[in-house]
């Protein structure tokens, strides 16, 4: 793969939760609700205990779906069943698919965008502009919709439209065929720096990683920025 300096970027893309929208913000909206409705079946625990044991739980069984081993669906039926055995309580898959719509509830009421987006988006405009994200396609839609940023991609490829999570490379091959551009013509931005970054780069884009938190990782070398501010400016070096 030609490096950044080698290549003229003619398209941008984005992954959404982390990325664009404030996924920390939503999950505690989300979780907040939930507990709020089923605390009476886990009254031994605090509510923090509960929220740190579902985003352990969670991570976990995100990371199996991304592996191939389960479904979209499955993982957040397991995800409800586990955390509730944490306190004894065993529930059907209809139950927890039923639990899971709870969180859903509130998760959706907290979608919000980091500050840094639209001024990003607006800047860029000019470019053709596409989303790859992990999830359902209904729902990572609809969040493009809610806060009002999905007029600014031509393209939006999402996992479950093709039953190919990344880092898979297909899904960034689908993506730049979606876009008619080659994969070395094509920066794509995310949070995860294996998953986005890492998993742009190795399909063949240019992958960079969003690193909101100030994580730290001394053996990458994949081109990190702290705020979507920094995207413009880098493009524009590269032009």
């Amino acid at each position: 793969m030609k490096s950044l300096e080698d290549v003229e970027i003619k398209g941008i893309v984005f992954d959404i939760d982390g990325t664009l929208l404030d996924h920390k913000i939503a999950q505690e909206g989300g979780l907040n609700y939930l507990y709020s409705n089923i605390e009476e079946k886990i009254l031994s625990s605090n509510q923090q205990d509960f929220i740190d044991c579902w985003r352990t739980v969670s991570e976990h069984y995100m990371e199996q779906f991304i592996a191939g081993h389960i479904s979209f669906k499955e993982q957040r039926i397991l995800r409800v069943q586990d955390v509730l055995s944490k306190w004894g309580y065993e529930v059907s898959s209809e139950e927890a698919w039923a639990i899971f719509q709870l969180y859903l509830t509130g998760y959706e009421k907290n979608w919000t965008l980091y500050q840094d987006v639209l001024p990003c988006l607006t800047i860029l405009k000019d470019y053709p502009l596409g989303i790859i994200s992990n999830g359902d396609s209904i729902q990572q839609r609809k969040k493009l919709t809610y806060t009002r940023i999905i007029s600014f991609f031509s393209s939006i490829t999402i996992s479950n439209d093709i039953n190919t999570p990344k880092p898979n490379p297909l899904i960034f091959e689908r993506c730049a065929k979606d876009m008619n551009l080659s994969l070395s013509e094509i920066i794509y931005i995310g949070d995860s720096l294996e998953t986005d970054a890492i998993g742009a780069s190795e399909a063949g884009s240019h992958g960079i990683w969003i690193n909101r938190f100030n994580q730290y990782y001394s053996d990458s070398d994949v081109l990190t920025v702290f705020s979507l501010k920094e995207i413009p400016k880098i493009i524009n070096k590269i032009s």
